[in-house]
């Protein structure tokens, strides 16, 4: 059964079937196989797939940055971030890390984090003489960061599907996103120093981070709110994706008055459309993982890998290595979705903490969203920026290096992950 699985996988995922149809109509096919189909148990198993509460927050964190995009907040957040990295060689390119990772800590989401940010510095970084090539693959990087760092929407349903903490998740990933944050900066000073960009000319003073400060104090608020309200135990994950709507609404609205009333159905629709896609994402693939819990898959998977290596770092490296590949050709989700049952009852026989992890395959699966063909971030930045996807998939390859670094050095010190929730919230 496990070869007819990876056959009819690998098949329609190169003849480029949707995922949720991959994944829905391989677990149908395996019902028929197995005649265990019953059209009412598959209609009732996507429906449960569905029926948890965490789930919620999937489409108030996407509403959160949908109206944060149309609130034009990126703005405020790039003349802030100017002001602290805008003199160092380069400034324009630390300036679209920074906001990235700014901006994850508000909505959770990579696509909307590289959209965001590359419509606003895409353009200038082009007229200040930086390759198109290098702009789109940095911006796509920064994208990239938006899942891993909290907030996190992958996050979030690998907690619900592991059965784990979102919170000492959305904690684990801090150490990784920050990481790879601050690697792409400094290539972005090697690159600089290579190119022989010039440095930002215009003056910058004390007076003028203040007035920066001042404009986005407010939107820099709402990561606070959020982490700061979950962490507290004044709401949950939840409740704080409903909080980052309701603010971002009043930001957008009544403060800075960029939102008008008649854009909000826009608004609304774009979440909605985006959410419709994970949720039935979500359900087609929880037909494929009751058919295989239920016919012991993710338990003979396990004895394969174990029969490998018992060793926790091999084991680790050899899962990363696998999802590395399948983020090529496949969406970060649906990754999450496909390995967590089968991977979670490896990672327990060996020891492994299943937030460890579950934070290093949300951070290796974002890494799969920079890959051609299927990279999202790719695509959208190299729409926004104008330039072919082959030059953004070449100046793309030494950051794709750099986040594997990071991968490395989280799987060879476990407490880059570990060390925050542990010492928050306390446990093994």
């Amino acid at each position: 059964m496990i070869a007819l699985f990876l056959v009819l996988f690998l098949f329609m995922i190169f003849l480029g079937v949707p995922v949720a149809i991959v994944l829905g109509g391989i677990g149908i096919a395996l019902m028929i196989w197995q005649d265990i189909f019953n059209p009412v148990s598959v209609a009732h198993i996507m429906y449960q797939g569905l029926d948890s509460f965490p789930f919620l927050a999937v489409p108030f964190f996407m509403l959160a940055g949908s109206v944060m995009e149309e609130a034009k907040i990126t703005k405020r957040l790039m003349d802030f971030a100017y002001s602290i990295v805008g003199r160092f060689r380069g400034g324009l390119a630390h300036v679209a890390v920074l906001v990235a990772m700014i901006f994850a800590a508000m909505c959770g989401s990579a696509v909307a984090t590289a959209a965001a940010v590359g419509a606003l510095l895409l353009p200038t970084m082009n007229e200040r003489g930086y390759k198109k090539g290098f702009s789109a693959a940095l911006i796509a990087s920064g994208g990239a960061i938006g899942p891993i760092i909290p907030p996190s929407i992958p996050m979030i349903i690998y907690a619900v599907i592991a059965g784990v903490s979102v919170e000492r998740m959305f904690l684990g990933g801090v150490g990784p996103g920050v990481l790879f944050g601050l690697s792409l900066m400094f290539y972005s000073t090697y690159v600089a120093k290579r190119d022989n960009l010039a440095k930002e000319t215009e003056r910058l003073d004390f007076k003028t981070f203040l007035e920066n400060l001042w404009k986005a104090l407010l939107p820099l608020f709402l990561p606070v709110i959020i982490l700061g309200g979950i962490f507290s135990g004044l709401f949950t994950a939840t409740e704080s994706s409903v909080m980052a709507v309701v603010y971002a609404l009043f930001l957008g609205l009544v403060v800075y008055r960029t939102i008008k009333i008649t854009a909000l159905p826009r608004v609304f629709l774009a979440a909605c459309r985006n959410t419709a896609v994970i949720m039935f994402i979500l359900s087609c693939c929880a037909v494929l993982n009751w058919v295989l819990t239920s016919q012991q898959i993710p338990q003979q998977i396990a004895g394969s890998i174990l029969a490998a290596s018992t060793n926790p770092t091999v084991v680790m490296l050899l899962v990363m290595g696998l999802v590395l590949i399948l983020g090529c050709f496949m969406d970060a989700l649906a990754i999450i979705l496909l390995l967590s049952p089968m991977c979670l009852v490896v990672m327990r026989n060996i020891g492994v903490d299943p937030v460890f992890f579950g934070v290093m395959l949300v951070v290796n699966v974002c890494v799969g969203a920079l890959t051609p063909p299927v990279g999202t971030c790719l695509f959208v930045a190299s729409k926004i920026g104008n330039v072919s996807l082959v030059e953004t998939s070449k100046a793309i390859v030494p950051m794709v290096i750099l986040a594997s670094l990071v991968m490395l050095l989280c799987i060879l010190f476990p407490d880059l992950i570990m060390f925050l929730p542990r010492v928050i919230l306390g446990g093994g």
